[in-house]
């Protein structure tokens, strides 16, 4: 029965892709605050909603590279980091204007895709995998007043909350569209 499944476009995948990234984000954040024992404000909780966004736009990204290459991955991937940005662009801090603050997420996209470029896999077992990278990043990024000593079990629970998100992920069909062979 699979052949006469129809896959879906890759217009079909950004425009559902994009919202469930930031909707999978903003969620997280409370994950990530229960894991870590505390309690955020405001603006650093928006700086979480980037981090962890830009980092699912990472991921996905490489598995769209991965299944589709270019320009498939640019049709989807540039829509969805359209909305990644718009709606970044809408909240509160990080810039006075809407464009000032789509300008900060660009550069924080561009310096985190760079940064996570070097990873050797998705989420494998090494310690150079995007999920233990980005986790560790996370940790340290917004505890970084946690002594040394709690940081490897800090990342542990991190990383717990980006694996779930994945893996979560992976039964949504726009996501799974992206790794579905």
């Amino acid at each position: 029965m699979d052949l006469f499944r129809r896959k879906p476009s890759p217009r079909k995948i950004a425009d559902d892709l994009g919202p469930l990234l930031v909707q999978v984000a903003v969620h997280e954040c409370s994950s990530f605050q229960q894991a870590w024992h505390r309690e955020i404000d405001d603006q650093t909780q928006v700086a979480l909603f980037a981090e962890f966004l830009v980092l699912l736009l990472t991921f996905a990204d490489r598995l769209a590279f991965g299944k589709f290459g270019d320009p498939v991955r640019s049709q989807i991937m540039n829509p969805v980091v359209d909305t990644a940005r718009k709606s970044f662009a809408n909240q509160q801090h990080f810039g006075s204007t809407s464009e000032e603050r789509g300008l900060y997420f660009e550069k924080l996209l561009a310096d985190r895709f760079a940064k996570f470029a070097s990873c050797s896999s998705i989420m494998g077992e090494g310690m150079d995998s995007l999920a233990f990278t980005g986790a560790r990043y996370l940790a340290e990024t917004f505890l970084d007043d946690l002594p040394e000593s709690q940081l490897p079990d800090t990342v542990l629970a991190t990383g717990k909350v980006v694996s779930k998100a994945i893996i979560a992920l992976m039964t949504v069909p726009s996501f799974k569209a992206l790794s579905e062979k």
